[in-house]
């Protein structure tokens, strides 16, 4: 079965204005792992979300976080690295927001208090799946409905969380537990590129590049993208540390 060595339940992340959904066709091809899908909201920087999660999950577990969730989990592995036994980072980056960033973010938030948060997804679908899913409408509906799901006020404090976030490069040297970069071999969000930076250093890391997927790759080559996680989810654990008391 899929499980982490040691039995831990794996806590996943999701991006910005999505939620379990996007994480369905992963943890359907993972048999046999306890998951726990986690709530991104409830607060305005990566720190504080980082530390309300932590607040909230069990004393060690495994995590793979999907881009917005990506950034959170480096900064939770930053914030309590005894209680994390393994990393995956999917479609997300290290890097930290452009100052130019700010103004757009806080722009398509308004934009989506007037049109509806699906307008988000809408404006910028072009970026997100590889061309060769680009028509596939099962997934355009999908991201509509967790948008409109959502809402303006979560797209709004997770734009918040993605802007007040820091540079996670400097410390992706001290991850000491089995990480796994993985990216779709066609994400315009978070280049491959970006990823093969996070992979090189993170010691002994995992990169994997996903073809016929873009920012999506959960839901445009689940198959894939499951093998990777498998794998990961199956190496030894190196941390020797117990968990908290």
């Amino acid at each position: 079965t899929a499980q982490t060595i040691s039995g831990l339940p794996l806590l996943l992340l999701p991006g910005t204005l999505c939620d379990e959904r996007v994480f369905a066709p992963l943890t359907d091809r993972l048999p046999g792992c306890e998951v726990i899908v986690v709530d991104m909201t409830g607060a305005g920087t990566t720190p504080a979300l980082a530390e309300k999660i932590l607040s909230r999950a069990p004393p060690r577990f495994a995590i793979a976080g999907f881009s917005l969730g990506g950034i959170v989990a480096l900064e939770m592995i930053a914030q309590a690295p005894d209680r994390i036994d393994r990393i995956a980072l999917i479609d997300t980056t290290a890097r930290p927001d452009p100052k130019a960033n700010a103004a757009v973010r806080r722009d398509a938030v308004e934009r989506s208090r007037e049109a509806g948060a699906a307008s988000y997804m809408e404006d910028a679908w072009p970026l997100f799946l590889a061309p060769v899913n680009a028509e596939r409408a099962e997934l355009r509906a999908l991201l509509v409905d967790m948008a409109e799901r959502g809402g303006a006020a979560i797209l709004d404090s997770q734009s918040e969380v993605a802007i007040h976030r820091a540079d996670s490069r400097p410390r992706l040297k001290d991850i000491a537990v089995p990480a796994l970069v993985l990216c779709g071999a066609q994400d315009r969000v978070c280049p491959p590129e970006v990823h093969r930076e996070m992979a090189h250093l993170i010691p002994d890391a995992t990169l994997a590049v996903i073809p016929d997927a873009g920012h999506f790759a959960l839901i445009e080559n689940p198959d894939a993208v499951a093998a990777h996680v498998r794998a990961w989810l199956a190496a030894p654990s190196t941390s020797s540390n117990p968990p908290p008391a």
